[in-house]
């Protein structure tokens, strides 16, 4: 198929994208690529969405103080949790400034509701619950660690630069 008389060789067809012709260098595209810090938080804020309504139930049904009292200092811990994390997702998709100090933020949740969250609503016994906590604080701060790490690189920051 033969080009036009208009089109040469070097450029594009009509109605066709070329970078060149737009004027935007082909590196950029390797420099708008997400940081691994800020995919990993996404993949643990959304797992963290995905517990809290799994769990939701349960929190709902949980009672601390007694069964006359209208709310429980869980519920309260989990909403805000909740507020907080659906927050956060929604302006770090739009990444804004602030999406980073948010996420540094819910970087720290792994400890308490992975530690704190199944002994209190699954009814552990003291002896299940002390082994669950000599587990699993452990392996809380070792996400926290990372996710906390890999968000403080430069990268991560750079990535939040929406006004």
């Amino acid at each position: 198929m033969a080009l036009p008389p208009e089109c040469h060789a070097s450029e594009p067809a009509p109605g066709r994208y070329d970078a060149r012709v737009s004027g935007e260098d082909p590196s950029q595209e390797e420099a708008e690529r997400t940081p691994l810090g800020v995919l990993l938080w996404f993949g643990w804020a959304f797992l963290l969405l995905a517990i809290t309504g799994l769990l939701l139930p349960r929190i709902i049904d949980f009672v601390d103080f007694s069964p006359r009292a209208p709310f429980s200092v869980l519920g309260i811990f989990m909403m805000a949790e909740l507020a907080l994390v659906i927050f956060g997702i929604t302006v770090a998709l739009q990444r804004k400034r602030v999406a980073w100090r948010m996420a540094l933020l819910i970087s720290i949740l792994p400890v308490p509701i992975l530690a704190g969250l199944p002994p209190a609503l699954l009814g552990f016994s003291r002896e299940a619950a002390s082994g669950w906590y000599v587990l699993f604080i452990p392996i809380g701060l070792v996400i926290s660690g990372l996710l906390v790490g890999l968000l403080l690189r430069r990268s991560a920051r750079a990535y939040f630069s929406e006004d």
